[in-house]
């Protein structure tokens, strides 16, 4: 009798695990609405300045958001930045980051949204490769832009809170 090697049991039981999260990972078009908790005015105070985001819900599929930064009396809109549902999914985009041959913002899908946030990626962009945005509670958010820039993996965190 033949003894089976235990590394092919393992490789499916693997394969399998790896196929179950694929699918589980899978965002929802209908899981829109579990972006509301992004409505409204937050806010982050530094030494420096302060900074401020405002997220609005345009219509059943678009978020639009602003960032500022506000030094003394000085007021800068840093960012503009949309969370839109597609056929081909949920994404997220900012002004800043552009695609070099269109101009356009690019595009980062959504691949996780839970309750209590989401994580989009777009692994060919040259910073950032994710953004995550996770709600702790009702009155704090924190926005993270991470990925890897000229071999040099970069995070910025910003820590709002809701005004």
């Amino acid at each position: 009798m033949a003894k089976k090697p235990w590394f092919r049991s393992s490789l499916l039981l693997c394969v399998c695990l790896l196929i179950c999260r694929f699918v589980s990972a899978q965002v929802s078009s209908s899981e829109f609405n579990q972006l509301d908790k992004m409505e409204g005015r937050w806010v982050m105070k530094t030494k420096r300045s302060i900074y401020r985001e405002h997220w609005k819900r345009l219509d059943e599929n678009t978020w639009k958001g602003r960032t500022w930064r506000i030094s003394g009396a000085d007021s800068t809109q840093m960012d503009e930045m949309q969370l839109f549902r597609t056929a081909e999914g949920i994404f997220f985009s900012v002004d800043a980051v552009r695609d070099p041959q269109s101009g356009q913002p690019v595009r980062f899908k959504l691949r996780v949204l839970k309750p209590v946030g989401f994580v989009a990626e777009n692994l060919e962009c040259d910073f950032p490769q994710k953004v995550v945005y996770r709600w702790k509670g009702n009155d704090r958010m924190e926005a993270h832009f991470e990925g890897k820039k000229d071999k040099t993996f970069s995070e910025i965190i910003m820590q709002y809170e809701k005004e």
